[in-house]
């Protein structure tokens, strides 16, 4: 598929973006507004609020009558940035039952719903639906395995299923954006399974990671100019783990098993917080 960009771009649009009181939401929503857009923010929260947003709507953001309200607000671009990380984790180093349910439901479930409702809502102009990624979803990980897995699964949903919707709705376009790291709190989740060297290493490339301004300037633009999946650059080091994990699955599994015993704080020969009890550095995962 070639690029297409939109004939509308400088026209005022109606953008509506989920997770609007996060990091990226917020920076999207300051973004568009400064050019003109009318935003519409989505929160789950009966309490958020947002100067990032001309309103604020309400969105339980879990089923597929949550998925036909969000079309129901007639969008031009639909940004489905809403999402969520580990900020706890339980003993040895294990993921919570329902942080695990939460995730997969707002990093790849919820927004699979909005695809197929958004292929059966008749629509007399375009519309594009841009679901927020990420480079973690190119191989596994045992220091972030849920999200991880949640972006892999919405990576190969749009990508399977984007090309069926064009089918059924040619004016519906379903695209992906995959950022790197963020400046900002959220981007030290790993850091929960890291000793003290491993969370040195993570330091350096939080402490570089681009702000949300930057980032969302450079989503917005892509939207503009089209293409069907978007990337901020992928350091070497995920490229090859993606290559490999691609073409060697059996040695990339032995890989993560020795990347635990020696980067983990829970390995048995390891001394660091107690294994069930919450990291304190995160107040909230969501950025919904």
């Amino acid at each position: 598929m070639s690029k297409t960009p939109r004939s509308d771009v400088d026209e005022p649009r109606r953008i509506v973006i989920t997770g609007i009181t996060g990091t990226l939401g917020s920076a999207l929503g300051r973004h568009y507004r400064s050019l003109g857009h009318e935003v519409v923010g989505v929160s789950h929260r009966e309490d958020a609020l947002s100067d990032a947003c001309d309103r604020i709507v309400r969105n339980a953001q879990r089923d597929a009558d949550d998925a036909r309200d969000l079309l129901a607000l007639d969008p031009d671009v639909l940004v489905l940035n809403a999402g969520r990380i580990e900020t706890e984790i339980g003993r040895a180093g294990l993921p919570l039952c329902d942080a695990t349910e939460e995730i997969y439901r707002l990093n790849a479930i919820f927004p699979s719903l909005v695809v197929l409702a958004a292929a059966e809502t008749p629509s007399l102009r375009p519309l594009d639906v841009v679901a927020i990624g990420s480079i973690a979803d190119g191989s596994p990980s045992c220091f972030g395995p849920v999200y991880h897995a949640s972006k892999s699964a919405l990576h190969h949903f749009v990508t399977g299923v984007g090309p069926i919707v064009e089918g059924a709705s040619p004016r519906v376009r379903v695209r992906l954006y995959r950022p790197g790291v963020i400046r900002g709190p959220l981007s030290w989740a790993p850091v929960l399974r890291l000793d003290e060297r491993a969370r040195r290493i993570r330091a350096r490339r939080c402490e570089g990671a681009p702000p949300a301004d930057e980032v969302a300037r450079r989503i917005a633009h892509w939207i503009d100019e089209g293409g069907w999946v978007g990337s901020d650059a992928e350091p070497l080091s995920f490229r090859a783990l993606k290559t490999l994990y691609g073409l060697a699955p059996d040695l990339y599994y032995r890989l993560q098993r020795l990347a635990w015993r020696r980067g983990s704080r829970f390995a048995p020969t390891k001394e660091g917080p107690v294994a069930g009890e919450p990291d304190d550095a995160f107040q909230s995962g969501r950025t919904a």
